[in-house]
């Protein structure tokens, strides 16, 4: 018997979880092994209660290993866990918009003085003023409700969207809103033809400095296969629902059905809806949760789960749909931009500065100082 009990294979660590000098995350490990047994942790003598031991460890490194071993007459047992340490960690968020296309459309159509003549990308400058927001807005190729494509998206307005870059950044989500789910059973040149194509066109009509590499794409389904083609163009995390979400305005209720989250297992969607993140070794990527998502939750149930923030929680993935801002969508919310208003701003009072989640550690670039 061997068992780290306090601690996952995968657990991203911080200044919440122990001692933190500019050097080292000192943390307590604890297990259990057989009485009979001697242990160490990373080669170091345990302190014993019975069953139960415990040890400090000191995480030094951005990916750490922790080891234990325990030896007796039957032989000697190991157990490694991989633990990330998020060194020098603050209050932090990131806002993405799902499914952009609706804003492209109406400037290449009317041809405004300024980008932020158009209704959907003014109010998001506004909110920029206000909190100092940050926004990734993910794009599709195609418009499906109005049979516009991003190739029709005129290079006028270059300098505009270099001029803002450090608060508004564009990026890939999926060719098109239909058919749903299309990677699910896509091939990685499949995702990486409809990746590139609209990297194209946003280097060709905003620069390469607006671009940010996505942490979603369209419905957040494909074969983890097919992460590399992500992780080759610049993706370190991937944000999700993984388990119980709605995929529908008119779901009456949650299960516990495993979705929109890339086909991991359960215990994995289950550990990401408590902790909020996960370090996969495997990919080599950090799967974290959204806190809402405001076409769903109105400005209460937003109170609601801001108000439900633990304490010692540094990141906040915050997210919507951009079609639900435009009257002429099916399923428009009048108070949508309204909702995303509360959201920034609940974030700021609460202590919470944006960043790019796509860049360091979650927005944290302290292991590359």
């Amino acid at each position: 018997m061997l068992e780290i009990t306090n601690l996952r294979d995968g657990a991203i660590l911080n200044r919440h979880h122990g001692t933190e000098t500019p050097d080292h995350l000192e943390i307590t490990v604890e297990g259990i092994a057989d009485t009979q047994a001697e242990v160490t942790v990373n080669g170091q003598a345990v302190r014993r209660r019975d069953r139960n031991f415990s040890a400090k460890v000191r995480l030094t490194q951005r990916i750490n290993r922790i080891t234990a071993e325990a030896s007796d007459y039957y032989g000697v047992r190991t157990l490694t866990l991989t633990v990330m340490w998020d060194k020098a960690s603050f209050k932090r968020y990131n806002f993405f918009f799902d499914d952009c296309s609706f804003f492209l459309r109406w400037i290449a159509l009317n041809r405004p003085a300024s980008l932020f003549d158009e209704m959907f990308l003014g109010r998001l400058k506004s909110i920029h003023a206000k909190y100092g927001s940050r926004f990734m807005l993910n794009l599709f190729f195609h418009d499906d409700h109005h049979d516009f494509s991003i190739s029709d998206f005129p290079a006028d307005y270059k300098g505009e969207f270099q001029a803002n870059c450090d608060w508004l950044r564009l990026s890939f989500h999926a060719r098109s809103e239909f058919p749903d789910r299309p990677y699910q059973n896509a091939s990685g040149a499949t995702l990486a033809a409809d990746f590139d194509e609209i990297y194209r066109e946003v280097c060709r009509f905003a620069g390469p400095e607006c671009f940010i590499p996505p942490m979603v794409f369209h419905w957040a389904m494909t074969n983890p296969e097919n992460f590399r083609v992500l992780q080759e163009r610049g993706t370190r995390c991937l944000a999700g629902g993984f388990i119980g979400c709605l995929t529908a305005l008119d779901e009456k209720h949650v299960t516990e059905v495993t979705d929109i989250g890339y086909h991991y297992e359960q215990d994995v969607a289950r550990y990401v809806r408590a902790a909020h993140l996960m370090y996969d070794r495997k990919y080599d990527l950090v799967l974290l949760n959204n806190l809402c998502c405001c076409n769903f939750d109105d400005i209460p149930t937003l109170r609601r789960r801001f108000a439900s923030v633990e304490p010692d929680r540094d990141t906040l993935s915050l997210m919507t749909h951009e079609q639900y801002s435009y009257p002429d969508y099916f399923n428009y919310i009048p108070d949508h931009l309204d909702r995303v208003e509360e959201a920034c701003r609940l974030a700021a009072e609460a202590g919470f500065q944006p960043v790019w989640f796509p860049e360091g550690l979650l927005g944290n670039t302290a292991w590359e100082k």
